[in-house]
């Protein structure tokens, strides 16, 4: 099969998230090449997750064969011209999920990529909790805490139900956009899940365990003194602002205050050792 070198080393940045290099098995060691003609489907596992990509390639009839990631990569490094030909062996591979006739399917929003990006900065990996160590998704949106903070992002799906999604590396790298699907169902007591976005694919299971009553954080409304809400277009400014303000351990502290309008404007201040140390108002 050829296939161009810049196509393939793009694959190998995303599927060398997923793939076992260290593994004993060649077979978690290696990527998967299926495809007949000019379309060509390169994936890997590490035993668990599986993820895969749809790549433009040259193959003569059906192809299906692995090759280990360290020999594609040094395939790469010694290449001279534009395009590789990569030759391969079968191998016996785990066997990939196959969502059931009852699974259930949700169709993604168009950011879905991006709100997972924003969303796994919070992520703490090494968390104790399995649960937090992962995206929540639920019918009231993207839920994720390190146990410290908490960001909610509301989603409209037609999600009826909760699952907690692994860290997702892959898709982190990957960064597909537009829209996609959310399949998932029961299998041995565990909910595995498929998420297609355009010509990225991951398959994985869920992470075991009951994600923490989040909602018990979030006040009602009634119980608010004050409520800010920007639209897309005002939020710029007060980021924009927030990003330029020095960070003050031990408290790390940011102060909102809001005041009548005839006596100023809303103000932010950044405190240092428990006192004033810069202050700015932004409308």
């Amino acid at each position: 099969m050829k296939i161009k070198k810049n196509v393939l080393a793009e694959a190998l940045r995303v599927l060398g998230r997923v793939v076992s290099q260290t593994s004993p098995e060649a077979v978690l060691r290696s990527i998967r090449f299926v495809g007949n003609g000019n379309r060509v489907w390169l994936s890997a596992t590490d035993g668990v997750e599986v993820v895969a990509l749809e790549v433009e390639a040259e193959s003569e009839g059906m192809v299906d064969f692995a090759v280990e990631y360290k020999t594609l990569r040094e395939l790469i490094r010694g290449a001279r011209g534009r395009e590789v030909e990569v030759n391969g062996e079968k191998m016996e591979l785990p066997e990939v999920a196959v969502p059931p006739a009852e699974a259930k399917q949700v169709t993604l929003p168009e950011n879905f990529g991006k709100l997972l990006a924003e969303a796994a900065q919070i992520v703490n990996r090494q968390e104790a909790r399995i649960p937090l160590r992962g995206i929540h998704l639920c019918p009231d949106g993207i839920v994720v805490t390190d146990g410290k903070q908490l960001l909610h992002f509301p989603v409209a799906w037609t999600l009826n139900a909760s699952l907690t999604l692994p860290f997702p590396l892959a898709l982190l790298t990957a960064k597909p956009e537009g829209a996609g699907t959310l399949t998932f169902w029961e299998s041995k007591g565990v909910t595995v899940f498929q998420i297609e976005i355009g010509t990225f694919v991951w398959i994985g299971r869920a992470l075991p365990g009951t994600y923490p009553s989040w909602k018990q954080v979030i006040p009602e409304s009634s119980a608010l003194n004050y409520a800010i809400t920007f639209t897309p277009e005002q939020s710029a400014e007060p980021v924009e602002f927030l990003k330029t303000v020095p960070d003050h351990p031990p408290f790390h502290a940011i102060e909102l205050n809001v005041v009548p309008k005839d006596q100023g404007s809303a103000g932010i201040r950044s405190y240092k050792s428990g006192n004033t140390d810069q202050s700015s108002s932004s409308n």
